[in-house]
């Protein structure tokens, strides 16, 4: 079996091709090794390359732009799964909306643009129920054509984590960390306040954002100020996923939390787990779908109820088993498996 990855071009990078845009570059890359593994052929579509040759056509993401490219897809015969990607913190009222008054509207919007792509491919993954379900009640969806496939932790990595590792290079160890790129949403800030006189070091891991693509550049600045002036706040920078020394972060602190807004996951808090780390997160549904009662969770934004669930973590450490089920679950060769699974009953239905 030959199946062709595909990335579309969204408002955070540029043009189509081959490249992997950052938060779909790890997923896929890791994928694609789990599937290559598993003896499946994997390629990067490539749209200035005439011929190739494959026999199904895997797309991650389903925005308003690759409409026709997919109808073209699905005109040559190809099979097509497309990964939604398409958790919405926007009120569903405001969905219902689009929903009504797009067919009074007589040109093409980028709502329909995104239906007609929801009613033509093979199947639709979503990475958890409670996305699958929030994409039913903003789409008109057949549900017959939803499967679920959650999202994965490199289990080889994480879970041979050596704590030395970071120790020796920082000289930090059982401290508070927070691996995510450093803005308001992710709640840098107020994970410091939180933990103001509780004399816990914390480690902050992560990429800043650009000024000019910040809405709160003013947050990032009260960050870099409290990094300066409070000797217990360290941040130490981005770490690439696969770097031993972000597996050895994991493993030499304490708790791992993640105070953010909003989050359609927050694969940090799985990495978390599977290095065995005690984890917090807000109790966002699809980390809730994941993990269930197997971690702590905190209101992101109360900087009390913040600082009552890391004490809370720091000393009873990870929760009992939850290690093991995240690296029984989420693997990515789990992943690739379910997978398989799809891909061959697309090809079945099309050979039937």
């Amino acid at each position: 079996m030959k199946v062709a990855f595909f990335f579309p071009a969204s408002r955070w990078w540029l043009g189509y091709g081959t490249s992997l845009p950052e938060t779909q570059g790890i997923p896929a890359a890791r994928t694609k090794e789990a599937l290559e593994r598993k003896g499946i052929e994997v390629l990067h579509l490539d749209l200035w390359e005439r011929e190739q040759d494959f026999d199904l056509l895997h797309i991650f993401g389903a925005g308003y732009e690759i409409e026709k490219f997919i109808k073209m897809a699905k005109w040559r015969g190809i099979p097509v799964v497309v990964t939604a990607n398409d958790f919405s913190a926007k009120p569903l009222w405001k969905w219902y909306l689009a929903r009504t008054i797009d067919p009074l509207i007589p040109i093409s919007t980028m709502y329909r643009m995104r239906q007609t792509i929801y009613d033509i491919v093979d199947r639709i993954i979503c990475s958890s129920r409670s996305e699958a379900l929030q994409l039913s009640k903003r789409f008109r969806i057949n549900t017959s054509k939803v499967r679920i496939v959650p999202h994965g932790v490199d289990k080889e990595l994480f879970a041979n984590a050596n704590p030395e590792l970071f120790i020796k290079h920082f000289g930090i160890s059982d401290f508070v960390l927070q691996v995510a790129r450093i803005n308001r949403a992710k709640g840098q800030v107020r994970l410091i306040h939180a933990l103001e006189g509780t004399g816990l070091d914390v480690v902050f891991i992560g990429s800043l954002v650009p000024v000019g693509e910040t809405v709160n550049p003013e947050e990032q600045q009260e960050f870099l100020r409290l990094v300066k002036k409070l000797p217990w706040v360290h941040y130490v920078g981005e770490l690439k996923n696969d770097d031993p020394l972000l597996a050895s972060a994991y493993a030499a602190a304490k708790v791992h939390v993640l105070p953010s807004q909003w989050e359609i996951l927050g694969m940090v808090t799985l990495e978390a787990c599977a290095a065995g780390t005690a984890a917090i997160s807000g109790r966002y549904p699809p980390i809730y779908e994941y993990l269930g009662d197997r971690i702590l969770y905190c209101d992101p934004m109360d900087i009390n109820s913040i600082r009552k669930s890391v004490l809370k973590a720091y000393e009873e450490g990870p929760k009992p088993g939850v290690r093991e089920y995240v690296l029984s679950n989420f693997s990515w060769d789990h992943i690739a498996n379910l997978l398989i699974d799809i891909y061959q009953e697309v090809l079945h239905e099309k050979q039937s």
